[in-house]
């Protein structure tokens, strides 16, 4: 194993100068690093984790940015994570989302990063995960926002990581809404039908509080102008405050975790794979025990 990267220096940096600065330094080296090699502090305060994933053009960001407005309007500080696709030739993103949120980024206690997701398999970026941990350990936020790609199914990814998943859809989607709710409406904590003031709003609402198949709030909003907004910023305050008195954020978190440990489990067997040398008459069982073994020894040498 590598020499481990101790985050915990740059993050009392960040605290001293009270500017971005050095948490934006922390953030690269750990969209740069292999997550074994990174030691990131434990938090000394939980805060509430909310994935926003749905379709794409559903107006995530538009939304992120008014519970932006909002968060901070009630003194709060608000962490945002963007991540966007990235170009499967050059591995580039255009991370536009920053974009729509540029108008609330010289508040005072916001923090907007845009990440790229480098081909990751789920709707997150793998380095999301560590990302998250390490603005929860700095201390400096009260509310910390991951924005999805908007990949379908893909989507369900951002379960494993969010305190609440909040799935944001539009009017009019039609047959859509199956694919939808083969992915992420299954994970969905709560659903917000954005851009209500178009026609047919109403009947999705009434669509999805019918065929969730449990009770989940179904919200109504017009992100562009505002409206609904302060209604779902009380709805995610309220969950907050449930999840952290009934003992279900200590169930999600340590299911979270596990599904991390298994997942860099899975990037080290694939790394330690990577150097093995073929052996073309062993069975696949064979292969995979030899693989195990390897990844096993490795770590612990």
């Amino acid at each position: 194993m590598n020499t481990l990267i101790d985050l915990e220096p740059l993050l009392v940096r960040h605290r001293e100068a009270h500017g971005w600065r050095e948490l934006s330094r922390a953030i690269s080296l750990v969209e740069n690093s292999a997550p074994w090699d990174l030691v990131i502090p434990r938090a000394d305060r939980r805060i509430h984790c909310v994935g926003v994933t749905g379709p794409p053009g559903a107006g995530k960001s538009t939304l992120i940015g008014r519970l932006i407005g909002a968060y901070t309007e009630a003194g709060a500080r608000v962490g945002v994570i963007a991540v966007d696709p990235s170009s499967p030739l050059t591995g580039g993103a255009v991370l536009g989302d920053r974009l729509r949120m540029e108008q609330y980024l010289d508040r005072r206690g916001v923090f907007v990063r845009s990440m790229a997701n480098r081909g990751s398999r789920g709707a997150i970026a793998a380095a999301t995960h560590n990302v998250t941990r390490l603005l929860e350990s700095s201390g400096s936020f009260d509310v910390i926002v991951i924005e999805t790609v908007g990949a379908g199914q893909t989507e369900v990814s951002i379960a494993s990581l969010a305190d609440t998943v909040l799935l944001v859809t539009v009017p009019g989607l039609g047959d859509a809404v199956q694919t939808i709710k083969a992915g992420s409406v299954e994970v969905a904590d709560i659903v917000v039908v954005n851009m209500a003031d178009r026609p047919g709003a109403a009947e999705t609402a009434r669509h999805f509080k019918l065929t969730l198949g449990r009770a989940l709030p179904v919200l109504q909003t017009v992100a562009i102008d505002g409206r609904g907004i302060d209604a779902l910023r009380a709805v995610l305050d309220q969950r907050w405050a449930q999840l952290s008195s009934d003992g279900a954020l200590d169930v999600r978190r340590s299911k979270a975790a596990t599904a991390e440990a298994a997942w860099v489990a899975e990037e080290w067997a694939r790394a330690c794979a990577s150097r093995a040398h073929p052996d073309l008459p062993a069975t696949l069982r064979e292969r995979v025990a030899s693989i195990l073994k390897e990844a096993y020894t490795t770590w612990h040498g």
